[in-house]
């Protein structure tokens, strides 16, 4: 004689938690691939424009704070270790360079830079703004 034994009932919450496991991978996938653009090393506050920004391929971007410290390529930089790597980087290809400034920036600092960019051989520049919101 053989003993039936009953069939457990059948739990709801326990049908509930690989759908949690899958819903919680999701989200961590997309927490960690959301982030596509890299972030600045310092905080800037870009001045605004009304003039329409242009897009082109793969700028050399040069980061000057309030302060008026330099960065490049992620590190600091003064005026004239910059005006020799750029003047390094013109020799091989003119380079498109973008300047993002913080709005509280001399302008006086920035004209400084920009002499110093041009004397290395630097054409075609680009300061970086805000749209006005008008």
């Amino acid at each position: 004689m053989r003993l039936k034994r009953p069939k457990p009932a059948a739990d709801s919450e326990a049908n509930l938690i690989p759908l949690i496991n899958i819903v919680f991978l999701l989200l961590i996938f997309f927490m960690l691939a959301g982030r596509l653009a890299p972030t600045e090393s310092i905080v800037l506050e870009p001045p605004r424009s009304v003039s329409p920004q242009s897009a082109r391929a793969t700028p050399l971007v040069i980061l000057i704070d309030r302060t008026g410290q330099i960065r490049f390529n992620g590190e600091m930089v003064d005026d004239t270790t910059l005006a020799e790597r750029v003047a390094e980087i013109v020799a091989d290809v003119p380079p498109h360079l973008q300047i993002k400034a913080d709005a509280t920036l001399e302008a006086l600092r920035l004209v400084d830079l920009l002499e110093h960019l041009r004397a290395a051989g630097a054409e075609d520049i680009d300061l970086l703004t805000l749209a006005r919101d008008e």
